[in-house]
């Protein structure tokens, strides 16, 4: 009970003291998740909540439930083993991708960085990442341990700061690559990139191209004197996307299964038209009330969308958007 109390009062959302008693408090406080993810209301904690908060392997039901320990679907939580965080158990092809930006500027103490990346790794088997510099950054991520692989190419001296990881036990690496999209601008904005990974899913046989990246910033908005931004900024956020959708198509030409995600540093956006489907709701807010982190997959009939979450439990300023697919 704890646990989950000390979880809930980490992300801002359980007003008082830790007590260790499922009282009307915490029961707004799961309240508060539960909307924060986009679920059903309810202020009851089953196995979803519970895997969610990475709380135990098990679930029994906090002491004081009002719902009596039932697990989401129906099943009874009497000591039953939770489902799996990597994906829906059971169910052929199914895994969860994650877009996490871990905010690098300013810099956060390496603690919190540990924090997000593990809170984020918890979420899925294959992960983009953005924002990861300097160097201790990348190590936070190798720190996940020997079960994962990474991309993380560089480009010259430079470590790109879009790498892209999965788990061994789910996919093998067939490719991958990089793209500059433009050069950065002293003391306005670094170089920018496209990464991706081509990997295939080893329950199933199946090929999924991931696509990484991170547009510049401060584009589409506006000064404190209601002037528009520099058009340099905008130039080069209409170039790196130009790149991107070039690069998309020319995946679903060859026949792949594409998804895309990243900080795309534009609000409430169809960034790449209607030419994909989009995952997670373009209004959700993941970047205080914008949202500027998009995932999103090409159509194809062998590639289907199940739900997005969002996790918001990152001491960076940015959510982690978590997409569940299946591979038919």
């Amino acid at each position: 009970m704890r646990k989950l109390e000390n979880e809930l009062k980490e992300r801002g959302l359980l007003k008082g003291p830790v007590d260790g008693h499922y009282d009307q408090r915490t029961t707004e406080a799961v309240k508060r998740f539960e909307r924060h993810n986009d679920r059903k209301v309810d202020g009851k904690v089953g196995s979803w909540i519970w895997n969610k908060l990475n709380l135990s392997d098990r679930f029994d039901g906090p002491k004081g439930n009002p719902d009596g320990g039932q697990v989401d679907g129906g099943n009874s939580g009497n000591g039953t083993s939770a489902p799996n965080n990597a994906g829906d158990t059971g169910k052929t092809g199914t895994f969860r991708t994650v877009t996490a930006n871990i905010k690098s500027n300013p810099e956060m103490p390496q603690h919190q960085v540990l924090h997000d990346v593990r809170k984020a790794a918890a979420q899925g088997d294959l992960i983009g990442w953005q924002e990861i510099s300097p160097p201790r950054y990348f190590d936070a991520i190798k720190s996940l341990g020997k079960e994962w692989g990474h991309y993380m190419p560089k480009d010259g001296n430079l470590r790109i700061p879009n790498p892209i990881s999965w788990k061994k036990s789910e996919w093998d690496l067939q490719d991958a690559g990089f793209k500059r999209t433009h050069n950065g601008k002293a003391k306005v904005s670094p170089h920018r990139y496209i990464t991706w990974a081509k990997l295939k899913n080893k329950e199933t046989g199946e090929e999924v191209v991931r696509i990484n990246t991170h547009l510049v910033s401060g584009a589409w908005t506006k000064s404190k004197l209601g002037r528009p931004t520099t058009p340099w900024r905008q130039e080069m956020w209409k170039k790196h996307m130009a790149q991107l959708d070039a690069m998309v198509e020319r995946f679903e030409k060859q026949g792949c299964k594409v998804v895309v995600g990243g900080d795309f540093n534009r609000n409430h956006y169809k960034v790449l038209g209607n030419d994909v489907v989009y995952d997670n709701k373009l209004h959700v807010g993941t970047h205080g009330s914008s949202t500027l982190d998009y995932l999103m997959h090409t159509r194809d009939r062998e590639l289907k969308h199940v739900r997005t979450q969002y996790e918001r439990g990152l001491h960076s300023d940015h959510d982690a958007v978590v997409a569940t697919y299946r591979l038919k």
